[in-house]
């Protein structure tokens, strides 16, 4: 089990922008009018893709029983949280989506009217063999099971997106926009790094998937949202979020990107193994006899509490856009922590369960600045979030819960957990405390910049567009003392050495491997990194069509980030090509990969090639 929300990261700043960009594409509409001086468009697109692995699993990164069940040899990890990698080997398919995307407006005046839905069927997670299985499944070579899984993360299904209505009011002579329903509300300046938009989810199944249009990359909740303007001092925004929603996940239950074993819900339906507590053995063994940690279901966090303001203003002198904003909201993806057996609710005998939880009232405020110096479009922001849940190390968190672990080491005393050093000793859970949180709330502060130029005539093309984005990430996490926590190194990595193991954890044999027993991978107070992409155009290069080819690069230079943006050496490079008759009819093809010698990255061997056809209508 991956206890921490590493790969998250990833795909919000490397794979989920990479794909993005890559398919985002455009939409002939149907324009249609119906009296009274309502008028309307309906735009749809349909597309088919498929996603092939590229390279071999890495053999530090799956355990020996999980390999042999998969027909794999030489695993080297610690533990079994691999059912993702040990399911596709290089040149499996581990993805072929046909999508249909849709949007109807309606509008007369300045009211009106947004609804947009998508349906999808995965052929391949729905009828291709895997080499492995899941918990759904039973651990059978055969294809993997979606049962009780969140809407937006099974293989096959249909979802309602934006659906709003709005309008325009005169308000002393200034127009009020209002908006009601399912909508996105965008603040900041963020392009590829993650900042001040933190208001809606991301819907991250659906980035990996070929096919991922632009319109998808945050995910509408319920909101009630007003734009007042203020003339020439600016403007004030407001919303205020009616319902709670989580970003959808597809990192566990032996997905292609899996870094759990189970379930990353707070819901997790049948797949709810958290770990097996049966040394070297593979989930697929210890799962029909019980031996394993369930996950138990977590209470929904409140629909309140959730709002914003932002003010926006020009400085002409400057030729300058700034914006202000403050927001409260609840976390959109989930920390791990573990309840007890004194609580009655752990099962099958286990000394605890789990729970995947997401903590509320986190707060954000920040300013941004906007510009065009020499021809480029310059922006940036500076943004503060407090009370940000980070989540403690799973290692170091369930072996607090075990205490003694005598099934993992016997006799080793394993005071982890978020009471320091021995409120949670040898006696692990049992001595009374029924639940124990698996994070600590730390504020993170975060610079970022972007540029952006387009223009004409580069390397030969009709167009180009070029944007990159670099951001700087700091947190207030108490770290590196004798009794510090340590905090969302992956799970797969096992626990590092520490006096409170006893030392080296390759000696005590709480770990298999040089890479997991040393003391890096784990947060840092300081990170940051940078991601640009190139898109150049090529017009009528044959019979109307038109070629782009484009690159994606995506590098964490330095530190491992409190939320999961930054994993230090993790790079990422995305080479495709878009082939667009009439901007109509469109075939991208290409290819992802990422950087092997990434030490802490539990993703680094899913480099990845796609082919995906797209008819706008």
């Amino acid at each position: 089990m991956n206890i921490q929300k590493r790969s998250t990261g990833l795909v919000v700043s490397g794979v989920a922008a990479a794909l993005a960009a890559a398919f985002s594409g455009q939409a002939n509409a149907v324009d249609f009018e119906f009296g009274d001086g309502w008028t309307g468009s309906w735009q749809n697109s349909v597309s088919l893709g498929t996603a092939w692995r590229a390279n071999n699993p890495d053999k530090d990164l799956y355990s020996a029983a999980s390999g042999a069940h998969a027909g794999l040899s030489g695993g080297r990890a610690p533990n079994t949280v691999d059912e993702g990698n040990v399911n596709y080997k290089k040149g499996d398919q581990f993805t072929t989506q046909v999508k249909w995307f849709t949007e109807l407006q309606v509008q007369k005046g300045s009211m009106g009217a947004l609804i947009r839905a998508k349906a999808w069927y995965d052929y391949t997670l729905n009828h291709q063999d895997v080499h492995y299985g899941n918990q759904n499944n039973g651990y059978r070579n055969a294809p993997l099971s979606d049962r009780g899984f969140e809407n937006l993360s099974r293989y096959d299904g249909v979802a309602l997106l934006d659906a709003y209505v709005y309008n325009t009011w005169d308000i002393a002579g200034k127009p009020l926009q209002v908006r009601l329903g399912n909508q996105v509300v965008n603040w900041g300046e963020s392009l590829f790094v993650q900042g001040l938009n933190q208001i809606n989810p991301i819907d991250v199944p659906s980035f990996h998937k070929p096919g991922a249009q632009l319109k998808e990359v945050f995910l509408p909740v319920p909101i009630a949202y007003a734009n007042q303007s203020l003339g020439d001092a600016g403007s004030l925004e407001f919303f205020y979020q009616l319902k709670y929603e989580n970003s959808p996940l597809d990192l566990g239950c032996g997905s292609y990107w899996s870094v759990a074993v189970g379930n990353i819900s707070r819901d997790p339906g049948a797949c709810d193994n958290a770990i097996t507590l049966v040394p070297g053995q593979s989930q697929n063994v210890a799962t029909p006899l019980g031996a394993y940690v369930h996950t138990i279901d977590a209470k929904d966090p409140s629909n309140s509490g959730q709002f914003g303001l932002a003010y926006r203003f020009n400085v002409d002198a400057l030729d300058t856009e700034f914006g202000i904003y403050g927001m409260r909201y609840h976390a959109r993806t989930p920390n791990v922590s573990i309840v007890n057996l004194a609580n009655g609710r752990a099962q099958n005998g286990m000394p605890f369960d789990v729970m995947w939880e997401y903590p509320e009232a986190i707060k954000a405020f920040g300013v941004s600045a906007s510009t065009n110096i020499l021809g480029w479009s310059v922006a940036g922001e500076v943004s503060t979030r407090r009370d940000v849940a980070v989540q403690i190390d799973g290692n170091d968190l369930l072996l607090s819960g075990l205490g003694a672990a005598g099934a993992i080491a016997p006799g080793v005393s394993i005071p982890f957990g978020p009471y320091g050093n021995g409120a949670v000793s040898s006696a692990g859970l049992n001595g009374g405390n029924g639940y124990l949180p698996g994070y600590e709330r730390a504020n993170i502060h975060q610079l970022q910049v972007n540029a952006v130029k387009a223009g004409n005539r580069l390397l030969g093309g009709d167009q180009f567009i070029f944007i990159a984005e670099a951001g700087f990430q700091w947190n207030n996490l108490s770290i590196g003392g004798a009794n510090d926590l340590r905090y969302n190194r992956a799970f797969i990595f096992g626990p590092g050495s520490d006096a409170r193991y006893g030392g080296n954890t390759c000696t005590s044999g709480l770990n298999t491997t040089a890479a997991g027993c040393d003391t890096d991978g784990y947060v840092t107070n300081f990170a940051w990194g940078y991601r640009a992409k190139l898109d150049v155009t090529y017009n009528d290069v044959f019979s109307g069509v038109s070629v782009t080819p484009s690159v994606f690069w995506s590098h964490d230079v330095k530190g491992n980030s409190a939320d999961s943006q930054f994993l230090e050496d993790r790079m990422a490079l995305g080479l495709g090509a878009k082939f667009s008759y009439q901007k109509k009819y469109t075939v991208d093809v290409g290819a992802t990969f990422f950087n092997k010698d990434a030490k802490y990255d539990p993703l680094r061997d899913r480099g990845f090639y796609y082919v995906t056809l797209n008819a706008a209508f």
